[in-house]
């Protein structure tokens, strides 16, 4: 009776670390694929939920592109401070003669007013803002003034600035008074420099 207890355990203690020794490495081969194939494929599936990407946030910037394109026509005439007066009232005159109409032409100063401005603000501002209202002429005006102005074409005097704090300003706030054109008269790297043209 002892020699057939003790055979009974002397063959199962070999055979047992032998299949231990099996299943060992068996857990970690299915562990490895099983993580790669469900994450892609949860993802999938929360991605039916969304049709927000479908509607593209990156149609929204390429929309907007188009949109700039279509703004005015945006032109730059090199000019010094001093000269960008007498540059401009050319660039004017040019405008008539190919048929702008003097009704759709706005001049915005960046420093000091226009001579026309001047004198016409002479008999008070009444008088003068009644004359961008009624509409039938050009209008000189300051980049920068009290009220928001807007005309087809801009022509925009560069003539150093009234407030150097707000350069930037004065020119973005003037090229966004043009709807159709807008010709920049002034140091163009300056202007560059200032706008990102």
């Amino acid at each position: 009776m002892t020699t057939a207890k003790s055979a009974a355990p002397k063959p199962s203690a070999p055979r047992n670390p032998a299949h231990a020794s099996v299943p060992k490495p068996g857990p970690p081969r299915p562990a490895a694929p099983k993580p790669g194939p469900p994450r892609p494929a949860q993802p999938a599936a929360d991605a039916e939920p969304a049709p927000a990407t479908p509607a593209t946030p990156a149609a929204v910037p390429a929309a907007r592109k188009p949109e700039r394109s279509s703004g005015p026509d945006i032109r730059l005439v090199s000019a010094t401070p001093e000269t960008a007066l007498d540059v401009a009232d050319e660039t004017v005159d040019r405008l008539l003669d190919e048929g702008t109409a003097p009704d759709t032409i706005l001049v915005l100063t960046t420093g000091e007013a226009h001579p026309w401005q001047q004198h016409e603000e002479s008999f008070g501002s009444e008088p003068y803002w009644r004359q961008y209202t009624e509409g039938n002429d050009v209008f000189y005006a300051r980049a920068l003034g009290d009220r928001p102005l807007r005309r087809d074409t801009v022509v925009l005097v560069v003539n150093g600035f009234a407030d150097p704090a707000r350069s930037t300003d004065a020119l973005v706030t003037a090229i966004g008074s043009g709807t159709a054109a807008v010709i920049v008269c002034g140091d163009l790297d300056q202007v560059r420099a200032l706008t990102g043209l």
